[in-house]
């Protein structure tokens, strides 16, 4: 990593953490998965692990994995997202995918596999290298909050930085539902490339199919997102109400 980048890097997570911290909010970074389910078996009771990060599949003894969670400041988790490596040097993520996308279901659907597909995008055919999935992204707003307060699009670049910092990989990428994606989730949350119509997953009860969209960064645009200024916007509700 270049000086020029450290700084960078050191500039976003200083900025990164007066926000988090102003919105009383706590970041905790894991590795160990089985603790992971553990606590958002009482935090999300109706939450299902999904496959990727799931530890009866997956072994990460290795470091291939890590979890971040966000706790507010009445010591509830509000937050959660993962990231796992997966090296396909020396092939593409299209040709991975094609022999291994079952891997990446959405969680708590029983799937007619047999029927469900991966359409490679041209994103997915130039990539190579070693990538970092990102899954679990979630953050909690009942009391609205967060709302409006580039919480996500913080966070996200968070765990972003946080998988340079432990693998620099050459690639990012993840999976969106189109309920979410065409919601503009990948826009907030800073994702800058997108290949729909990437997975079709059909239910074994007859609904209709559900499609996924496949978001991905490339190393410099990893680079570029933590360049750019971090809008705050409002405080938490609690600060708020104690002001």
């Amino acid at each position: 990593m270049t000086f020029q980048n450290m700084r960078m890097a050191e500039r976003f997570v200083a900025s990164s953490l007066r926000l988090f911290a102003s919105h009383d909010l706590t970041l905790r970074v894991g590795y160990d998965f089985e603790q992971y389910r553990a606590i958002l078996r009482d935090a999300r009771p109706d939450h299902t692990v999904g496959v990727p990060f799931d530890p009866d599949i997956n072994d990460f003894s290795d470091g291939s994995a890590f979890w971040i969670l966000g706790i507010d400041g009445a010591g509830h988790v509000v937050h959660s997202q993962a990231l796992r490596l997966l090296d396909v040097t020396g092939s593409t993520l299209a040709s991975h995918l094609k022999a291994n996308f079952t891997d990446f279901p959405p969680p708590s659907v029983a799937l007619d596999l047999d029927r469900s597909c991966y359409q490679a995008g041209p994103g997915a055919q130039r990539m190579t290298g070693r990538m970092a999935y990102h899954g679990e992204f979630w953050i909690g707003d009942a009391n609205g909050a967060y709302r409006g307060s580039g919480l996500s699009t913080v966070l996200c670049r968070y765990g972003f930085w946080m998988a340079t910092q432990h693998w620099d990989p050459d690639h990012i990428f993840a999976f969106m539902l189109n309920t979410v994606h065409y919601k503009g989730l990948a826009a907030r949350t800073g994702w800058m490339h997108t290949d729909p119509a990437a997975l079709h997953w059909y239910p074994r009860d007859g609904r209709p199919p559900f499609e996924t969209a496949m978001a991905y960064l490339h190393r410099e645009d990893v680079d570029y997102l933590l360049r750019l200024p971090i809008a705050v916007g409002k405080t938490s509700t609690a600060r708020r109400k104690a002001a």
